[in-house]
């Protein structure tokens, strides 16, 4: 089922592209054109730090709804309501357990590497170990993470672009990639900062948009209750402890927890944008102002499932053939419930055109930011170029960083669905080795070079067998039950036999929660690091308390005088 676009849905369209393009414009150029119109020319020239940390100037409010924006893309604007739909309201968990990411990344790392002064997170490796190798192992892990993350968030606004008009994937893809590379090498991260900004508006618009016409076309909150009831979509809480089930109470709230931690305290992106705060209270205040961020958004992606359910429960859309897959579910409610209201569609498409922007601008963003400091500037060439000539360096890295992106994003499209389980499961194996190598630093004395590079890439391996181990063998979840007894329209049956693939033996491993994926491959990587380093001598090794957390904190050895090890030696 296709809905043509009308004009009015293209104007909004183009009306929030134009607003994003233009705010990375403004602050990438309004010196420049600012100078050149006034008499009294005067010669500002932005730095390389200016562009990465957009001079340390930004307040607490715009880089809290860009940490929002840069962790919530298109998966959860559409797939955890899709999730909700089909599972049941078990999701919601992870509401009450993201919103402790933010405060670690507040008290713990963050205060941590602004002390050290250090430009990316992968430069702590470097002074902690004291071992480029170590670095760059991690630098590896997170360019290739990174890459294929902007890549999927680049690929998914054509899933639902192929509701509303014929147009090939690939437009979506290139205009996506486009657009996100432009204001991101034009703007810096200030640019980036304040579209998300932007973007989150029309995110969280969006999604209240549905909840309040959902209960509406339902009838009232009374039904919408009575409608997910009947359906057991209201299954939160389920306290077994069985690993090997789809979702419980303890895979979600943990490894989504231990998932989320990584994101706000040793991804890049949030060290950047602790870095565009004037003050370390400033960009406490950002990341804490998060805490209500997460749980209101997860929570209205939650409950836009069950909106979706409400509206849907007579007549499944997948079932009855209407839509290809589950995540095509909101765009399907838009063309539905929106249908005699002119421009929801562009907006709805806007949405998750958004999503996509600012979860993919803020990767390329870092990406050339981890570039630059880790790979280029420590060559006497490039570290003795002036300083116009290092922005521009930095602006092409972000262009070919965008372009590597969407070349996969293509390459995604081409190859439908194996390609991107692939791209996930090898972007999921690559979050648990990352996470453990800054834990075998940040806590462990007695964790060296050898310990923590054995353990990233044993780490790795474990994350990777068990990905690929569990989209091979393909174990069998049951969804919560769906009707067409009500449909108003004839549709083909078609008689499927379904295949319950009950793993045993070895294999029955793989069908462990994928929500075990992260806590599980960061303690192989903590474990086996640390057994290696004690069996190379890392008990003998002397690490100054500067650079490991918990000493940190309780020698209070807070000091912007204190010298520290330059990364050139």
């Amino acid at each position: 089922m296709k809905y043509d676009l009308v004009l009015v849905d293209y104007l909004v369209l183009i009306l929030v592209f134009g607003i994003s393009i233009f705010i990375g414009f403004y602050h990438g150029l309004k010196q420049k054109v600012k100078n050149y119109f006034s008499k009294n020319k005067v010669i500002v020239e932005s730095s390389v730090t200016d562009y990465f940390t957009a001079s340390a100037s930004m307040k607490s409010v715009p880089v809290a709804f860009s940490l929002l924006a840069s962790f919530f893309s298109t998966t959860g604007i559409l797939g955890v309501p899709a999730e909700v739909y089909q599972y049941g309201l078990q999701y919601w968990i992870t509401a009450f357990s993201g919103i402790f990411a933010p405060i670690i990344g507040a008290f713990t790392t963050g205060p941590l590497f602004a002390h050290l002064r250090v430009c990316t997170v992968f430069q702590y490796l470097h002074l902690r170990f004291g071992s480029k190798y170590v670095k760059y192992i991690g630098t590896i892990c997170y360019l290739v993470k990174t890459s294929i993350s902007s890549s999927i968030f680049i690929y998914g606004p054509a899933v639902s672009l192929s509701l509303f008009t014929s147009l090939n994937n690939n437009y979506s893809i290139a205009l996506v990639g486009v657009i996100a590379t432009l204001y991101t090498a034009i703007g810096g991260i200030k640019g980036v900062i304040w579209t998300d900004f932007f973007q989150v508006i029309v995110m969280m618009g969006f999604l209240l948009s549905i909840l309040i016409k959902g209960i509406y076309d339902v009838g009232g909150f009374g039904n919408f209750f009575q409608i997910n009831s009947s359906g057991g979509r209201f299954n939160v809480f389920d306290f077994d402890p069985d690993p090997f089930k789809r979702q419980t109470f303890w895979s979600l709230f943990f490894g989504f927890l231990l998932s989320f931690s990584y994101s706000y305290s040793t991804d890049q992106q949030s060290l950047q944008r602790f870095q565009a705060t004037r003050t370390k209270k400033l960009a406490q205040r950002a990341l804490l102002l998060n805490v209500p961020g997460v749980f209101i958004m997860l929570s209205l992606c939650c409950f836009a499932g069950l909106i979706l359910y409400a509206n849907f429960a007579g007549c499944d859309p997948v079932a009855s053939q209407q839509i290809d897959n589950a995540n095509q579910l909101v765009g399907f409610f838009i063309i539905t419930n929106f249908k005699n209201i002119h421009g929801a569609a562009g907006f709805f498409l806007s949405c998750v055109f958004s999503s996509s922007l600012s979860s993919a601008s803020s990767c390329l963003n870092s990406i050339s930011s981890v570039l630059w400091e880790d790979y280029f500037k420590p060559f006497s060439f490039f570290k003795n170029m002036k300083e116009s000539k290092k922005l521009t360096t930095t602006k092409l890295l972000v262009v070919a960083s965008g372009t590597v992106s969407t070349l996969f994003a293509f390459m995604i499209s081409a190859f439908g669905s194996n390609l991107s389980q692939v791209s996930g499961s090898l972007n999921g194996a690559l979050n648990s080795p990352i996470l453990g190598l800054f834990i075998l630093g940040c806590m462990f004395k007695t964790t060296n070079s050898i310990g923590a590079a054995s353990g990233c890439m044993i780490g790795f391996l474990f994350g990777l067998w068990i990905s690929f181990g569990a989209y091979l063998t393909k174990p069998y979840y049951p969804k919560l039950n769906v009707t067409t007894e009500f449909c108003e329209f004839d549709f083909p049956i078609q008689n499927k036999t379904m295949i319950i693939n009950e793993l045993s033996g070895f294999n029955k491993f793989y069908s462990i929660s994928y929500m075990w994926y992260t806590p599980l491959g960061t303690l192989v990587t903590v474990c086996s690091g640390l057994i290696i380093s004690i069996a190379t001598g890392g008990l003998k090794q002397n690490i100054d308390d500067s650079f490991i957390l918990y000493k940190y904190f309780i020698k209070k050895k807070v000091s912007n005088e204190v010298e520290l090890p330059s990364l050139g030696k």
